[in-house]
């Protein structure tokens, strides 16, 4: 038995390292959340002490309800093998509120030293994945690609070749979040805009200009609001102007200097209408995507009609991609089929899963954290939740360890801190 300063300690330290391997170092994300669970069970009055007090922290209660519903599902599933698989990866959503509720008060105390942790692994993985893509564009590095070997010279600064650990709409998100927990901390004044903290600004946000992920952008375009709204609160016009034309400016240099590279991730409308009508421009039935866009229309349409299939608890934990598949073939969606996408939409995934009660817990996850931080006029958690809601209408990041263990974490960081000064 470890005394309870030692325990205490470990807690620190060990969340330290995972903050800044979570946009870094995903590998070591599993092992890290295991060491934490063991030094939480170690001293088993915080095993006690967490389920006696997590109904007080509702944020947290409602990502461990939202497992037990995934839990429930398997009751009516009958891939049992897919279904233990998928609790296995969400099972963070259990573990990681029961372990920080008991070192409550250690992440309120640690909770801007966590970000600026996380903020230094968002800069580490952006310098090693520009390192890599300089030294591969001036070697050249040559990519096997489908038996054939290219040098892919400006394309390895370009989406997935840009992050090849971390699928990039993942880590453009890590990346803008970072941005917003500078902000955050610069109001806090526990940093100053100096011109160290400048120019991981813009360094980051050059990042995801690069990463090239749709979602990624949005995101960016709704921080920089943030950001030129605080400018004009303070007057600086000159710095609003300044600022706003050279992020076009920038823009547009990229997807002129690179293109057509940066320009195919702009979205194709034509491929986007035709998505929508199921016909193509001669009128004739169109029933798969022809890019990424088109791709994601076609599968929304496929999941709402199994969700309504199987209204009002869902296909089961383990059948939503077994019913999704089968209605591929059935829609005559080869390339969704061929590729295995899921609803490339988590609230629409975990409908198909869990169907009206796992979309209302999806939903209530987000909504207690947001309506604490309307209360609190903490725009910090309130961006989280945006940034977040934003990335989730585009991709299923609660399929992945790396959405998953990201947005518990946070998410627990932050409730934490902000639940704790709601009722102080």
């Amino acid at each position: 038995m470890i005394s309870e300063h030692l325990n205490k300690r470990i807690h620190v330290v060990l969340t330290t390292i995972l903050s800044f391997c979570i946009p870094f170092f995903p590998q070591a994300m599993s092992l890290l959340i295991v060491l934490l669970t063991l030094n939480w069970i170690i001293n088993f009055s915080n095993v006690v002490f967490s389920f006696k007090n997590i109904i007080q922290n509702k944020g947290l209660a409602a990502m461990i309800i939202f497992y037990l519903l995934y839990v429930l599902g398997l009751l009516y599933t009958s891939n049992l093998k897919f279904a233990g698989e998928i609790l296995e990866i969400k099972l963070s959503f259990l573990v990681v509120p029961l372990v920080y509720i008991a070192y409550s008060k250690e992440t309120i105390i640690q909770f801007n030293h966590y970000l600026k942790c996380f903020i230094y692994g968002c800069v580490a993985y952006a310098l090693y994945c520009f390192g890599y893509a300089t030294y591969a564009y001036f070697k050249p590095v040559y990519t096997d690609l489908y038996g054939v070997l290219y040098n892919l010279g400006s394309n390895y600064f370009y989406y997935s070749y840009l992050s090849s650990v971390i699928h990039p709409s993942y880590t453009a998100m890590y990346t803008i979040v970072a941005l917003l927990a500078i902000r955050y901390l610069y109001q806090q004044k526990n940093i100053y805009l100096n011109y160290t903290w400048l120019s991981i600004i813009v360094f980051l946000t050059t990042y995801v200009f690069f990463l090239s992920s749709k979602a990624g952008w949005i995101g960016l375009g709704f921080t920089y609001f943030i950001f030129l709204f605080d400018l004009i609160k303070s007057g600086s016009y000159f710095k609003l102007i300044f600022i706003s034309l050279i992020l076009i400016g920038f823009f547009f240099l990229i997807n002129v200097y690179f293109a057509p590279q940066y320009a195919s991730r702009i979205p194709k409308m034509q491929s986007i209408e035709n998505a929508i009508k199921g016909k193509d421009k001669n009128n004739k039935p169109s029933t798969t995507g022809t890019d990424g866009s088109g791709s994601r229309i076609f599968v929304w349409k496929a999941s709402l009609e199994v969700i309504k299939e199987n209204l009002p608890l869902g296909a089961g934990t383990g059948d939503s991609r077994d019913k999704l598949m089968e209605k591929y073939l059935e829609k005559k969606m080869d390339t969704e089929y061929k590729f295995g996408l899921n609803s490339h939409n988590q609230f629409l995934n975990t409908s198909v899963s869990l169907g009206i009660l796992g979309f209302l817990s999806l939903i209530i996850c987000f909504w207690i954290p947001f309506h604490i931080g309307l209360k609190l006029h903490e725009l910090f958690l309130i961006n989280f939740v945006i940034i977040l809601t934003i990335n989730l209408l585009f991709e299923s990041m609660f399929e992945r360890q790396s959405g998953i263990i990201f947005y518990v974490f946070f998410n627990t960081l932050l409730c934490s801190k902000f639940t704790q000064s709601k009722s102080s």
